[in-house]
Protein backbone atom coordinates (compact mmCIF):
# COMPACT_ATOMS: atom_id res chain seq x y z
CA UNK A 1 0.00 0.00 0.00
CA UNK A 2 3.00 2.31 0.43
CA UNK A 3 3.45 2.41 -3.32
CA UNK A 4 -0.17 2.94 -4.26
CA UNK A 5 -2.94 5.40 -3.90
CA UNK A 6 -6.41 4.38 -2.86
CA UNK A 7 -9.67 6.22 -2.47
CA UNK A 8 -12.53 4.69 -0.51
CA UNK A 9 -15.87 5.66 0.95
CA UNK A 10 -17.59 4.56 4.11
CA UNK A 11 -21.15 5.73 3.53
CA UNK A 12 -24.05 4.07 1.77
CA UNK A 13 -25.57 7.46 0.97
CA UNK A 14 -22.77 8.56 -1.29
CA UNK A 15 -21.25 10.87 1.33
CA UNK A 16 -18.02 9.67 2.88
CA UNK A 17 -14.38 10.20 3.69
CA UNK A 18 -11.63 10.14 1.10
CA UNK A 19 -8.42 8.49 2.21
CA UNK A 20 -5.14 8.77 0.38
CA UNK A 21 -2.17 6.68 1.49
CA UNK A 22 1.33 7.13 0.19
CA UNK A 23 4.65 6.09 1.79
CA UNK A 24 3.10 5.46 5.17
CA UNK A 25 1.32 8.81 5.47
CA UNK A 26 -2.41 9.51 5.23
CA UNK A 27 -4.48 12.60 4.49
CA UNK A 28 -8.17 12.72 5.25
CA UNK A 29 -10.81 15.07 3.82
CA UNK A 30 -14.21 14.92 5.48
CA UNK A 31 -16.88 15.95 3.00
CA UNK A 32 -19.90 14.67 4.91
CA UNK A 33 -22.98 16.82 4.50
CA UNK A 34 -22.35 17.68 0.86
CA UNK A 35 -24.73 16.84 -1.96
CA UNK A 36 -22.05 16.45 -4.62
CA UNK A 37 -21.84 12.89 -5.99
CA UNK A 38 -18.42 11.35 -5.43
CA UNK A 39 -16.45 9.79 -8.25
CA UNK A 40 -14.34 6.76 -7.39
CA UNK A 41 -10.84 7.07 -8.78
CA UNK A 42 -8.54 4.06 -8.88
CA UNK A 43 -5.00 4.69 -9.97
CA UNK A 44 -1.68 2.82 -10.15
CA UNK A 45 1.68 4.36 -9.42
CA UNK A 46 4.31 4.13 -12.13
CA UNK A 47 7.53 3.38 -10.21
CA UNK A 48 9.71 4.52 -13.09
CA UNK A 49 8.14 7.98 -13.32
CA UNK A 50 6.56 8.27 -9.83
CA UNK A 51 3.55 10.03 -11.36
CA UNK A 52 0.12 9.41 -9.84
CA UNK A 53 -2.74 8.82 -12.20
CA UNK A 54 -0.84 7.66 -15.24
CA UNK A 55 -3.22 4.72 -15.55
CA UNK A 56 -6.30 6.23 -13.85
CA UNK A 57 -9.77 4.88 -14.44
CA UNK A 58 -13.08 6.35 -13.34
CA UNK A 59 -16.22 4.72 -12.01
CA UNK A 60 -19.39 6.22 -10.57
CA UNK A 61 -20.38 5.18 -7.07
CA UNK A 62 -23.68 3.27 -6.70
CA UNK A 63 -25.02 6.04 -4.46
CA UNK A 64 -24.84 8.45 -7.41
CA UNK A 65 -28.37 7.23 -8.23
CA UNK A 66 -29.58 9.21 -5.21
CA UNK A 67 -27.86 12.49 -6.07
CA UNK A 68 -31.14 14.27 -6.93
CA UNK A 69 -33.37 12.41 -4.48
CA UNK A 70 -35.28 14.08 -1.64
CA UNK A 71 -35.92 11.94 1.41
CA UNK A 72 -39.67 11.68 0.79
CA UNK A 73 -39.14 10.31 -2.72
CA UNK A 74 -37.52 7.09 -1.48
CA UNK A 75 -39.81 4.06 -1.40
CA UNK A 76 -41.39 3.33 1.99
CA UNK A 77 -40.13 6.60 3.52
CA UNK A 78 -41.58 7.22 6.97
CA UNK A 79 -39.66 10.28 8.21
CA UNK A 80 -41.38 13.65 7.87
CA UNK A 81 -39.78 17.05 7.33
CA UNK A 82 -40.34 18.35 10.87
CA UNK A 83 -38.35 15.35 12.19
CA UNK A 84 -35.18 16.22 10.25
CA UNK A 85 -32.43 18.49 11.58
CA UNK A 86 -31.19 19.83 8.25
CA UNK A 87 -33.11 18.38 5.28
CA UNK A 88 -32.12 18.93 1.68
CA UNK A 89 -35.00 20.55 -0.17
CA UNK A 90 -33.06 21.73 -3.24
CA UNK A 91 -34.75 20.55 -6.41
CA UNK A 92 -32.81 18.49 -8.94
CA UNK A 93 -32.71 19.32 -12.66
CA UNK A 94 -36.02 19.48 -14.47
CA UNK A 95 -35.22 16.50 -16.68
CA UNK A 96 -34.46 14.17 -13.74
CA UNK A 97 -37.89 12.54 -14.09
CA UNK A 98 -36.90 10.99 -17.41
CA UNK A 99 -35.01 8.27 -15.53
CA UNK A 100 -36.27 8.99 -12.01
CA UNK A 101 -38.93 6.26 -11.93
CA UNK A 102 -36.75 3.58 -13.54
CA UNK A 103 -33.75 3.63 -11.20
CA UNK A 104 -33.23 0.38 -9.30
CA UNK A 105 -30.94 -0.92 -6.58
CA UNK A 106 -28.60 -3.92 -6.77
CA UNK A 107 -31.49 -6.32 -6.10
CA UNK A 108 -33.59 -4.82 -8.89
CA UNK A 109 -36.02 -2.98 -6.60
CA UNK A 110 -37.23 0.49 -7.55
CA UNK A 111 -35.42 3.23 -5.62
CA UNK A 112 -38.27 5.75 -5.68
CA UNK A 113 -42.01 5.56 -5.22
CA UNK A 114 -44.08 5.50 -8.41
CA UNK A 115 -46.64 8.22 -7.56
CA UNK A 116 -47.18 10.77 -10.31
CA UNK A 117 -49.09 13.99 -10.90
CA UNK A 118 -51.42 15.18 -8.12
CA UNK A 119 -50.87 12.02 -6.06
CA UNK A 120 -47.16 12.74 -6.00
CA UNK A 121 -47.70 16.39 -4.94
CA UNK A 122 -50.16 15.43 -2.20
CA UNK A 123 -47.77 12.78 -0.90
CA UNK A 124 -44.88 15.27 -0.94
CA UNK A 125 -46.87 17.84 1.04
CA UNK A 126 -47.88 15.19 3.57
CA UNK A 127 -44.33 13.95 4.10
CA UNK A 128 -42.81 17.43 4.28
CA UNK A 129 -45.26 18.45 7.04
CA UNK A 130 -43.72 21.93 7.23
CA UNK A 131 -46.82 23.42 8.85
CA UNK A 132 -45.97 21.61 12.11
CA UNK A 133 -42.23 22.35 12.13
CA UNK A 134 -41.14 24.51 15.10
CA UNK A 135 -37.35 24.58 14.57
CA UNK A 136 -36.05 24.40 10.99
CA UNK A 137 -32.57 24.55 9.45
CA UNK A 138 -32.53 25.01 5.67
CA UNK A 139 -29.00 26.40 5.34
CA UNK A 140 -26.47 25.63 2.57
CA UNK A 141 -29.07 24.58 -0.02
CA UNK A 142 -27.03 25.76 -3.05
CA UNK A 143 -29.93 27.44 -4.86
CA UNK A 144 -28.32 28.11 -8.20
CA UNK A 145 -31.37 28.00 -10.49
CA UNK A 146 -34.67 29.88 -10.58
CA UNK A 147 -36.81 26.74 -10.21
CA UNK A 148 -34.81 25.80 -7.10
CA UNK A 149 -35.43 29.22 -5.55
CA UNK A 150 -39.14 28.96 -6.38
CA UNK A 151 -39.36 25.63 -4.58
CA UNK A 152 -37.46 27.10 -1.64
CA UNK A 153 -39.95 29.98 -1.33
CA UNK A 154 -42.79 27.45 -1.53
CA UNK A 155 -41.37 25.67 1.52
CA UNK A 156 -40.82 28.91 3.47
CA UNK A 157 -44.44 29.94 2.97
CA UNK A 158 -45.53 26.76 4.75
CA UNK A 159 -43.53 27.49 7.93
CA UNK A 160 -46.50 29.02 9.72
CA UNK A 161 -45.58 27.60 13.16
CA UNK A 162 -41.80 27.87 12.97
CA UNK A 163 -40.18 29.77 15.85
CA UNK A 164 -36.50 29.22 15.03
CA UNK A 165 -35.29 29.34 11.43
CA UNK A 166 -31.77 29.01 9.99
CA UNK A 167 -31.27 30.19 6.39
CA UNK A 168 -27.54 30.70 6.20
CA UNK A 169 -25.58 30.76 2.94
CA UNK A 170 -28.54 30.17 0.60
CA UNK A 171 -27.81 32.95 -1.95
CA UNK A 172 -31.13 34.61 -1.07
CA UNK A 173 -31.94 38.04 -2.50
CA UNK A 174 -35.66 38.56 -1.87
CA UNK A 175 -38.00 37.13 0.78
CA UNK A 176 -40.62 39.90 0.93
CA UNK A 177 -43.36 37.51 -0.28
CA UNK A 178 -42.84 35.23 2.74
CA UNK A 179 -44.59 35.59 6.10
CA UNK A 180 -43.23 33.97 9.27
CA UNK A 181 -45.95 34.74 11.81
CA UNK A 182 -44.38 32.88 14.78
CA UNK A 183 -40.67 33.23 14.04
CA UNK A 184 -38.74 34.61 17.02
CA UNK A 185 -35.22 33.72 15.87
CA UNK A 186 -34.12 34.15 12.25
CA UNK A 187 -30.60 33.70 10.88
CA UNK A 188 -30.12 35.07 7.35
CA UNK A 189 -26.35 35.52 7.51
CA UNK A 190 -24.18 35.12 4.41
CA UNK A 191 -26.85 35.79 1.79
CA UNK A 192 -27.26 38.60 -0.78
CA UNK A 193 -30.16 40.58 0.65
CA UNK A 194 -29.79 44.19 -0.61
CA UNK A 195 -32.29 45.92 1.69
CA UNK A 196 -34.47 45.55 4.75
CA UNK A 197 -37.40 45.84 2.35
CA UNK A 198 -36.56 42.34 1.06
CA UNK A 199 -37.03 40.73 4.47
CA UNK A 200 -39.98 38.43 5.17
CA UNK A 201 -42.79 39.68 7.39
CA UNK A 202 -41.66 39.12 10.99
CA UNK A 203 -44.32 40.35 13.43
CA UNK A 204 -42.84 38.64 16.54
CA UNK A 205 -39.12 38.36 15.76
CA UNK A 206 -36.81 38.87 18.75
CA UNK A 207 -33.37 38.01 17.36
CA UNK A 208 -32.39 38.75 13.76
CA UNK A 209 -29.05 37.87 12.15
CA UNK A 210 -28.23 39.60 8.86
CA UNK A 211 -24.44 39.50 8.89
CA UNK A 212 -22.53 39.44 5.58
CA UNK A 213 -25.36 40.51 3.30
CA UNK A 214 -25.43 43.48 0.92
CA UNK A 215 -27.46 46.01 2.92
CA UNK A 216 -26.16 49.50 2.15
CA UNK A 217 -28.76 51.71 3.86
CA UNK A 218 -31.23 51.68 6.75
CA UNK A 219 -34.22 52.27 4.46
CA UNK A 220 -37.01 49.92 5.45
CA UNK A 221 -35.62 49.17 8.92
CA UNK A 222 -38.64 50.87 10.47
CA UNK A 223 -40.82 47.86 9.48
CA UNK A 224 -39.26 46.09 12.47
CA UNK A 225 -40.29 48.81 14.92
CA UNK A 226 -43.54 47.05 15.83
CA UNK A 227 -41.79 43.73 16.46
CA UNK A 228 -40.37 42.90 19.94
CA UNK A 229 -36.85 42.92 18.48
CA UNK A 230 -34.14 42.59 21.14
CA UNK A 231 -30.97 41.97 19.14
CA UNK A 232 -29.93 42.82 15.59
CA UNK A 233 -26.73 41.71 13.85
CA UNK A 234 -25.55 43.62 10.77
CA UNK A 235 -21.78 43.08 10.77
CA UNK A 236 -19.98 43.17 7.41
CA UNK A 237 -22.84 44.91 5.61
CA UNK A 238 -21.90 48.16 3.82
CA UNK A 239 -24.25 50.11 6.09
CA UNK A 240 -22.30 49.06 9.17
CA UNK A 241 -19.35 51.20 8.02
CA UNK A 242 -21.31 54.45 7.65
CA UNK A 243 -21.12 57.48 9.96
CA UNK A 244 -23.42 57.33 13.01
CA UNK A 245 -24.39 53.79 12.13
CA UNK A 246 -25.21 52.67 15.67
CA UNK A 247 -26.89 55.93 16.59
CA UNK A 248 -29.20 55.82 13.58
CA UNK A 249 -30.15 52.19 14.17
CA UNK A 250 -31.14 52.86 17.79
CA UNK A 251 -32.99 55.98 16.72
CA UNK A 252 -35.13 53.96 14.30
CA UNK A 253 -35.52 51.07 16.77
CA UNK A 254 -35.72 52.71 20.23
CA UNK A 255 -36.57 49.43 21.99
CA UNK A 256 -33.60 47.51 20.56
CA UNK A 257 -31.34 46.19 23.34
CA UNK A 258 -28.19 45.19 21.46
CA UNK A 259 -26.60 45.74 18.04
CA UNK A 260 -23.92 43.48 16.60
CA UNK A 261 -23.54 41.72 19.96
CA UNK A 262 -22.91 44.97 21.87
CA UNK A 263 -25.50 46.23 24.32
CA UNK A 264 -26.83 49.74 23.92
CA UNK A 265 -24.33 52.33 25.20
CA UNK A 266 -24.81 55.95 26.31
CA UNK A 267 -22.74 57.03 23.30
CA UNK A 268 -25.31 55.45 20.98
CA UNK A 269 -27.51 58.49 21.59
CA UNK A 270 -24.78 61.02 20.68
CA UNK A 271 -24.54 61.79 16.98
CA UNK A 272 -21.20 62.81 15.45
CA UNK A 273 -21.06 65.50 12.80
CA UNK A 274 -21.19 63.80 9.41
CA UNK A 275 -18.89 66.48 7.97
CA UNK A 276 -16.06 65.54 10.35
CA UNK A 277 -13.82 62.61 9.42
CA UNK A 278 -14.37 59.55 11.50
CA UNK A 279 -12.03 59.10 14.44
CA UNK A 280 -12.44 55.34 14.31
CA UNK A 281 -10.37 52.91 12.34
CA UNK A 282 -12.29 49.88 11.05
CA UNK A 283 -10.17 46.81 10.37
CA UNK A 284 -11.89 44.16 8.21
Amino acid sequence: MSESSSIGTNSSSGLGTIQSSQSGSSDYSDISGTTVPLILVTSHRDDSTSKLGSQASFKQLPANRYCYTSWHEVRNAEVKGDQLNCPRIREGPKDKERTFYSLRDEQGNLLHHDRKGKKRMDYRNKMENWENAVSVNLSFQDLGDAYQRENFIRVLKRLIRTEELQLMDDSLTDLHAVSLPRCKYLNLSRNFLPSFKKLPRLPVVEHLYLEQNNISSLDGLDVLRKAPLQSLHLRSNPVSFTVNYRQRVFQILPNLKSLDGVKRLPSDSEFDSEEEPSRMCVIC
